[in-house]
C-alpha cells in the first residue's frame, strides 16, 4: 500500500476506490473534441446530460455531438474559446470524476469530407 492509501486507510478503515477515467493523451492534444466510453451503456442519457449541462454551465459552445447509446461511446465537438488549455483542463476534469466513465481522450478536429466531382465524358 502507498503511503496516500494506508493514511487513508488509517483514518478512514477502508481501502480507497480509485475508479477514474483513464485519459488516453495529453491535455496539449486538445483542439475541440473528445470521445468518452461508459463502464455502463445504460447510464449514457444521464452522462450526456451531465456533460451537456456543464459545457452549458462554462459558456462552451457545442458544435457538434454523435453517440452510440448501445455502446455506451458518445463525442463532443466543442468550439475553442480564447484560452484552449484552460477548457482542455476543465473538460478533462470533470469527465474524469464521472464514475460512469470508463475511459476517454482528446481528438482531433473532424475533417470535412469534400465531395470530388468529376468531370462527365462526353
Amino acid at each position: 500500500m502507498s503511503t496516500v492509501d494506508n493514511m487513508y486507510h488509517q483514518f478512514f478503515g477502508m481501502k480507497p476506490q480509485t475508479n477514474e477515467a483513464d485519459l488516453l493523451n495529453k491535455l496539449t492534444d486538445y483542439k475541440g473534441g473528445f470521445l468518452y466510453k461508459l463502464i455502463d451503456p445504460a447510464t449514457a442519457g444521464n452522462v450526456k446530460a451531465d456533460i451537456q449541462a456543464f459545457l452549458n454551465k462554462k459558456g462552451m459552445h457545442v458544435i457538434k455531438t454523435k453517440f452510440d447509446d448501445a455502446a455506451g461511446k458518445g463525442f463532443f465537438y466543442i468550439r475553442l474559446g480564447e484560452d484552449p488549455a484552460k477548457e482542455s483542463q476543465r473538460v478533462q476534469g470533470f469527465i474524469s470524476q464521472l464514475p460512469e466513465v470508463e475511459k476517454f481522450k482528446f481528438t482531433l478536429r473532424p475533417i470535412q469530407k469534400q465531395q470530388v466531382t468529376s468531370p462527365e465524358n462526353e
